[in-house]
């Protein structure tokens, strides 16, 4: 295990272990989650189930709002204390925090999906039986784009006294595109039945990687400012 690896490993335990110890930020998340996903599932659907291209939209509203959350908290708890300024000073390389910080923030991402999607599923009747690991890997690949993007806007907003609300302003809009790119690549899965892949999906990487370079990138001098 090279030194980068191991720092990004105990940068990404110790935001780990902060949450497991005060069990706020996911707890908290999944039920606006959850709530967010009753009301629109029964102002959208009421009485019936939903096709798997509204399971889709509703679910990504209650990702897109449980991630900004989930961001600003985990940059909270380096503000807190001036914990970053102490962090910058350590050896650690700038990418490396940056790296951390993606996995932590996909790691409680994904954590509050787990949560919030079968309730959906559960009370909702979501049909996503037609392709349910095409669904998750759509969404596995989307999240880590909104993630990076996630990561670098709460860095640069969590100095801020309005660092919620300016960190929707700014994420959201930027998130965008791949949030439509994912909803028209599952329509074509549930709707048309077509084949996971193609010219699709490989925008959605493409998505990913650019967030992902332009966010490393800049990473750095987000930290420094």
């Amino acid at each position: 295990m090279t030194r980068a690896v191991r720092h990004i490993a105990m940068l990404t335990l110790k935001d780990l272990r902060i949450e497991a110890r005060g069990r706020q930020t996911v707890g908290l998340v999944a039920v606006l989650a959850v709530l967010i996903v009753v009301v629109l599932g029964i102002g959208l659907s009421p009485g019936r189930g939903a096709d798997g291209l509204s399971a889709t939209a509703i679910l990504w509203v209650a990702y897109l709002f449980g991630g900004v959350l989930v961001f600003e908290r985990t940059m909270e708890v380096e503000r807190h204390d001036d914990a970053l300024a102490g962090l910058l000073l350590a050896p650690v390389d700038r990418g490396a925090i940056f790296a951390a910080k993606l996995l932590a923030n996909l790691l409680l991402m994904f954590a509050i999906a787990v949560i919030v999607t079968p309730v959906a599923v559960l009370f909702f009747h979501f049909d996503l039986s037609a392709a349910p690991g095409g669904f998750a890997a759509v969404m596995l690949v989307s999240m880590v784009g909104y993630a990076a993007i996630g990561t670098l806007f709460a860095a640069l907003t969590s100095s801020t006294r309005l660092a919620g609300g300016l960190l929707a302003m700014l994420v959201f809009p930027v998130a965008l595109p791949l949030v439509l790119a994912s909803t028209r690549l599952l329509h074509g899965v549930f709707e048309q039945g077509e084949a996971l892949g193609g010219a699709g999906l490989a925008v959605l990487i493409a998505f990913d990687l650019i967030f992902l370079v332009v966010s490393w990138l800049v990473f750095e001098m987000v930290l420094e400012a």
